[in-house]
């Protein structure tokens, strides 16, 4: 990392961070820029693990050679609305000359499903309205931005398909993939972000009946991981200055540790023990048992258990291994994983190694090969708390 300078920091538990308040994620980031030269980016993780952060902080470079949109789109809930949100953040960070800007905004606002043109712009004949508004807004930013590769990051995407009606969500699937590989195969990229999986969602289509083949082969997936060790750490000691703690590196350790890394806990730990006359590990641990023994789930670690009971085709069985495992320390394997199931519901195996397998996908679950045997534990302790303090029995 570049920047150790300890610069004062208090817990936000949430809240819109400044790019200058956000710690690392640096070689990531160079990462990201890399593959989005020559393709778009899935990038998933857990809700709370600091996806739009990353999104943030991408934009605040301004890199050379790109033109960054962001949209956040948790509210939005069908296509036309889409393309005009899209439409109006475009508008308010100013990416057209002034000059042309009502004639601009005229014309996205006049475009039909039944007008064949706009300006020299020719639609294709079935083109809906809003792929036709989406259209127009791309030739505008391709022809005044030649120089850049347009890079259009959506925010929460997976939330905004399953809100749709599925037929729409499979259509802007289609649509954007078509734009990308055809239309505009050399000036454009999206990025995909969502604390819901979407394979899940993609899942949740095809059981529907819709085969759409795989609408997001032609770009690359991308699961954002806790804070580096070095990071994490970073984190903890500019909290401890803005906090006025006065924290060890050991205790900011055991915070890191408790936390698994995990940007959100590490705050939401500090705004819990900040005001603590006594700060040890024993008070750590008593401010940690208060965060994951809350009723009224301040934290929502809910969401959670909510994308198994919405997306997962086998929820009751899933919900038996989780619970299961979640009294567990140390990797288990497959075999007696499936041998307590059965004790509980009669579980075909290969049933039981989708939906193991499932939970892999998703970040619940991590495996490790012992003794040529498939094994697994929670991926992170701190949920692996919570499900045994709320979900299990």
């Amino acid at each position: 990392m570049k920047n150790k300078t300890i610069i004062p920091l208090t817990p936000h538990t949430g809240g819109v961070l400044d790019p200058s308040q956000i710690i690392g994620r640096e070689d990531i980031i160079k990462e990201y820029w890399k593959i989005l030269q020559r393709q778009g980016i899935v990038l998933y993780a857990e809700r709370r693990f600091g996806k739009s952060a990353v999104l943030t902080k991408m934009i605040a470079e301004d890199r050379k050679g790109f033109l960054t949109i962001y949209k956040g789109l948790e509210g939005v809930k069908n296509a036309d609305e889409f393309v005009e949100k899209l439409f109006d953040s475009v508008l308010k960070a100013k990416l057209f000359e002034e000059s042309n800007l009502k004639k601009i905004e005229k014309t996205f606002y006049t475009i039909t499903s039944y007008i064949p043109k706009a300006g020299t712009l020719e639609f294709k004949a079935k083109e809906k309205k809003w792929q036709k508004q989406f259209n127009y807004l791309l030739k505008l930013l391709t022809s005044q931005h030649s120089d850049k590769q347009i890079v259009i990051m959506l925010d929460e995407f997976t939330i905004m398909l399953n809100k749709m009606e599925e037929s729409e969500a499979v259509n802007i699937l289609g649509y954007l993939r078509d734009l990308v590989q055809h239309d505009f195969s050399e000036k454009l990229r999206f990025v995909y972000c969502g604390s819901i999986g979407i394979d899940l969602v993609l899942d949740k289509l095809k059981k529907a009946g819709y085969n759409m083949g795989d609408p997001i082969n032609h770009m690359k997936k991308q699961r954002l991981l806790p804070f580096s060790d070095e990071e994490a750490m970073l984190f903890c000691k500019r909290l401890n200055e803005g906090c006025k703690l006065k924290l060890l590196e050991e205790i900011m350790k055991y915070i890191c540790n408790l936390s698994d890394k995990i940007p959100f806990f590490i705050d939401v730990i500090f705004d819990k023990i900040r005001y603590n006359p006594r700060i040890d590990k024993s008070a750590i641990n008593e401010a940690l048992n208060d965060i994951l023994d809350d009723p009224n789930d301040t934290n929502n670690f809910k969401h959670f258990y909510d994308r198994i009971d919405n997306f997962y085709p086998n929820k009751t069985l899933t919900n038996h291994i989780l619970n299961y495992l979640s009294k567990i320390e140390e990797y288990t394997s497959e075999d007696v994983i499936a041998d307590h199931i059965n004790n509980i519901i009669a579980t075909d195996r290969i049933l039981l190694n989708n939906e193991i397998e499932r939970l892999c996908r998703d970040g619940y679950l991590k495996r490790e090969i012992i003794d040529n045997k498939r094994n697994f534990k929670f991926n992170y302790s701190i949920i692996k708390k919570w499900w045994a303090i709320n979900k299990a029995n």
